[in-house]
């Protein structure tokens, strides 16, 4: 994997530490696609990912891999609210996820893109979206 590819996930995949598969359905969310968030890459799941990338004139397989996940991305920061940013406090097990990027969130994301080598501005750009869905859940 080339440092500019994101993790394929697809039907049938589950999230072990509550990572992907929910950053995906929150994402989907943030998109206005209504779905449950649970960490199971279900057949309803699975439905929205294949609207989305109709919808955003993507080959439609059900597969969210680098294509689908550079346009799924949501950039967030300081001040940012929703679905994405709950996305984003998810991959941290001591950030309530309450969809708020706040002083706490903020913190969290710049320990990160300084622990991943990544330029330090607290910003949810591919780069630090890519590197938050290839690093386990940040304890």
């Amino acid at each position: 994997m080339t440092t500019s590819e994101f993790p394929n996930v697809k039907k049938g995949d589950r999230d072990q530490e509550g990572t992907n598969v929910r950053k995906i359905q929150l994402l989907l969310r943030q998109r206005d696609l209504t779905l449950g968030v649970d960490g199971i890459f279900g057949p309803e799941t699975d439905d929205r990912v294949r609207k989305f990338q109709t919808t955003s004139q993507l080959a439609v397989d059900g597969i969210v891999g680098t294509k689908t996940w550079s346009k799924l991305i949501v950039q967030v920061q300081r001040g940012s609210t929703g679905d994405a940013v709950r996305a984003v406090q998810s991959q941290f097990t001591f950030l309530v996820v309450d969809g708020d990027f706040g002083d706490r969130t903020d913190a969290a994301v710049r320990g990160f893109q300084n622990m991943n080598g990544l330029e330090v501005d607290g910003i949810l750009g591919p780069n630090t979206w890519r590197a938050l869905t290839l690093s386990p859940t940040v304890s």
